[in-house]
């Protein structure tokens, strides 16, 4: 963050979340030595909880879908195991396995 004063970069000092649903950042410019606080509110915090915690194919990196979770699920059902699942769906058995047994697209029913 940008200093009010020179404009320069800023540093976070010490952290406060006493209030529920409110941070309070201390700061300290890099370049002048000026002290100022940032407040973030609950509306800040759960629009930034969104952007980083996506979840299913919302994620830029996910090779599956929700469509492809469920054939997936439906192959291990049949008696595939997670490794056969991995290389029919082209992921890592890892990835295979948390999807068949819930621990990954948990919101897939």
């Amino acid at each position: 963050m940008k200093c009010p004063k020179c404009e320069s970069n800023s540093r976070v000092i010490s952290l406060n979340k006493k209030k529920p649903g409110e941070i309070r950042r201390y700061r300290k410019c890099t370049a002048c030595d000026h002290k100022f606080v940032t407040t973030q509110g609950p509306e800040e915090i759960a629009q930034r909880k969104q952007i980083l915690y996506r979840k299913g194919e919302d994620q830029q990196n996910s090779k599956l879908t929700e469509d492809t979770v469920r054939e997936m699920r439906e192959f291990a059902a049949g008696g595939a195991s997670s490794f056969d699942c991995a290389l029919a769906f082209d992921v890592a058995q890892s990835t295979a396995y948390k999807a068949i047994v819930g621990r990954s697209w948990q919101h897939v029913v």
